[in-house]
């Protein structure tokens, strides 16, 4: 959504504005002779080249081009001498495909002649006041909340689940009700909840030591007290205490916190083996998620705004008013690639709920309907990946998807997911078991270890993206199977292999006897070799011609001759040399005549043959049992057929 151009909700917007009484203005400023052309020009989408050394002149006069001033530099070369803007509808932007620097907008009551403030270039709007005005934040949010609930479906999600509450929620008090302490905080089972709305809060724990850790978490040892007396809110790290601040100023009465919720140390871990199960419906139940984006850790906070966005008050000559500010919303820059979005949990918790999103620069509310920034500018979703996560009854969307742009979404949460980072690696496996629980559910099919049996033979064709690999230790009794991507913590992505083009092995299947097992067949290479090639191995015949490529997970070795294989599927694809190049000397008359030529010279020196796309696999010593070590594709004839009914651990 980075420089994407977006809309405020206009009948949210005008009711809003009108509720809210306008700050006092700054002085109006008219535009002078060098900013008039940039500021005021209400055509089409115009591109200007801005002297630093001109417009650093004009600064010493103009309030509109000290702005532009203060705000160009940062972003261009001033030894340069220039700097090209473009005007895109409501903003200025850094070149035709750099960032929005400045936007404009229009109170409702100056639209009038401006289109009714449905003009895209001067939408109706206010900046965000310079002042921290917690108030009038507050008020957004829950003005949001009141049309969500009134004209959205997002929260039949929380009614359908209020069975799935979590086991502990923490009374954050009510702030009518003047016999209450606000400095107590107590925890409260969930049978015992008064109402079953709760907020859950999605944050980063940071670096942390276990000593300060165990200074505000729940333990074996004060959780008594916790239910039974309560503490206090002052105790607690400063991210806790905004996020109870929110849930009162929303009017809900529960907060739901991990550290505090789940029992952390005294009791091995217990509680947290439990807990960590229903994170899923933690989530989804929630009548919405505070995300602390803008926090770095539990003793932060997220309330105070980190940035002073500038705004100036601005008539032109035809008496138009509007505004220009500095309160820019890329949601991208600001929530998409904020170090909370990093964490592998994170995602499981901002999918399932409507969440806020408190980031350093401003406040996003993103629902089943939409982004909305505290500019009160609604954001467009590009199609690919996030268009089924905007869902207010997530996954519905991908049931009227059809099974290629299903396959698409999946292969893009779990290569999302494999780019983020956990704490304690084992929890790999957890994280966002729910969520893909979820669209396994949804779509009617198993789901091991994140390996959807629908696409069980494209989930299995994964492989590293950036050599990064490494072997997760699990435990026992949490075992993962080596042809899990979350056998591994790294970046992985999967084979891209077009739709309609590969022949499945229908006899590869989970195995019914156990979780940890696939039954496959498996063969040996023949005739064959490896050759580095970067981070994958080329396969080359006797000849030395390639016939294959393939890339082991970890440190596979250079040798196939130790090594079998269990082939997914089949294709025929087209193998040969194409010598003949576009004569770019040719009349344009003998083109299309040539291509013509080119393409059936081209027929007679293809040929068809058969590649297998396959898993690589090593024997454990026990008799029909391997295990994986990579992945690739190869031409059949140099793999030969061994053994079938084998197990895949």
């Amino acid at each position: 959504m980075s420089g994407d151009v977006g809309m405020p909700d206009i009948d949210f917007v005008r009711q809003f504005l009108s509720d809210v009484p306008s700050p006092t203005p700054p002085a109006t400023v008219i535009p002078c002779s060098y900013c008039k052309p940039v500021v005021a020009n209400v055509g089409g989408n115009s591109a200007y080249s801005i002297s630093f050394s001109a417009l650093g002149t004009s600064a010493d006069h103009c309030p509109i081009c000290k702005l532009l001033f203060e705000v160009f530099r940062h972003y261009g070369n001033a030894a340069s001498g220039s700097f090209d803007i473009v005007r895109k509808l409501s903003t200025l932007n850094a070149g035709a495909k750099g960032p929005s620097l400045l936007r404009f907008c229009v109170e409702p009551v100056w639209s009038t002649g401006q289109a009714s403030g449905t003009n895209s270039r001067r939408p109706i709007g206010r900046p965000i006041a310079s002042e921290s005005n917690e108030d009038t934040r507050f008020e957004l949010l829950r003005a949001r909340l009141r049309r969500c609930n009134k004209t959205h479906q997002c929260n039949k999600r929380q009614e359908a689940s209020s069975t799935s509450s979590p086991t502990r929620v923490l009374y954050v008090g009510d702030l009518e009700d003047l016999d209450h302490n606000q400095d107590l905080v107590c925890l409260v089972p969930a049978l015992e909840m008064r109402e079953e709305e709760y907020v859950a809060l999605s944050h980063r724990w940071g670096s942390l030591s276990v000593e300060e850790q165990m200074e505000y978490c729940t333990t074996q040892e004060n959780i008594d007290q916790r239910l039974l007396k309560g503490f206090c809110l002052s105790e607690l790290p400063q991210t806790f205490q905004d996020a109870v601040t929110v849930t009162r100023q929303l009017g809900i009465l529960y907060l739901w916190i991990d550290s505090l919720c789940i029992i952390q140390y005294g009791d091995n871990k217990k509680d947290w083996e439990i807990e960590s199960k229903r994170m899923e419906s933690v989530f989804s139940g929630a009548y919405c998620t505070i995300a602390a984006t803008a926090a770095e850790d539990s003793k932060a906070g997220f309330l105070h705004c980190r940035t002073r966005p500038q705004h100036i008050h601005v008539r032109d000559d035809s008496g138009n008013q509007f505004y220009i500010s500095t309160d820019i919303d890329d949601f991208d820059k600001d929530v998409d690639k904020a170090e909370l979005n990093k964490r592998a949990w994170v995602m499981q918790e901002a999918v399932l709920r409507r969440t806020v999103h408190f980031s350093a620069n401003q406040i996003y509310w993103k629902c089943g309907e939409g982004v909305y920034c505290k500019n009160l500018v609604r954001l467009e979703s590009r199609p690919k990946g996030r268009f089924f996560t905007l869902d207010p009854d997530f996954p519905s969307k991908l049931l009227q998807a059809g099974k290629e742009r299903t396959w698409n979404f999946v292969s893009f949460l779990i290569q999302n997911y494999s780019k983020r980072s956990l704490t304690v690696p084992s929890d790999h496996s957890i994280a966002a078991a729910g969520l893909l629980d979820r669209v396994a559910g949804a779509l009617k099919c198993h789901c091991r270890y994140g390996i959807f049996e629908r696409y069980l033979h494209r989930n299995l064709l994964w492989e590293s993206s950036d050599s990064g690999l490494k072997e997760i230790t699990y435990d026992h009794n949490h075992r993962v199977p080596s042809w899990s991507w979350m056998a591994c913590s790294g970046r992985i992505h999967f084979l891209d292999i077009k739709y309609g083009e590969v022949e499945w092995i229908d006899y590869l299947q989970f195995d019914e006897e156990s979780q940890l097992s696939l039954v496959a067949k498996i063969g040996s290479f023949q005739n064959c070799a490896l050759q580095p090639d970067g981070r994958r191995y080329a396969v080359l015949d006797s000849k030395g011609d390639e016939v294959g490529s393939i890339q082991y997970d970890l440190d596979g070795g250079k040798e196939l001759h130790e090594k079998k294989c269990a082939v997914i599927g089949r294709a025929s694809v087209r193998m040969g040399d194409d010598n003949d190049d576009d004569d770019d000397e040719e009349h344009e008359e003998h083109e299309e005549h040539e291509e013509h030529e080119e393409h059936e010279e081209h027929e007679e020196h293809e040929e068809h043959v058969e590649i297998y796309y396959v898993i690589i696999v090593r024997s454990t010593g026990i008799d029909s049992e391997y295990r994986r070590i990579g992945a690739g594709w190869i031409q059949s004839s140099c793999v030969k057929q061994l053994e079938f009914d084998v197990r895949i651990i």
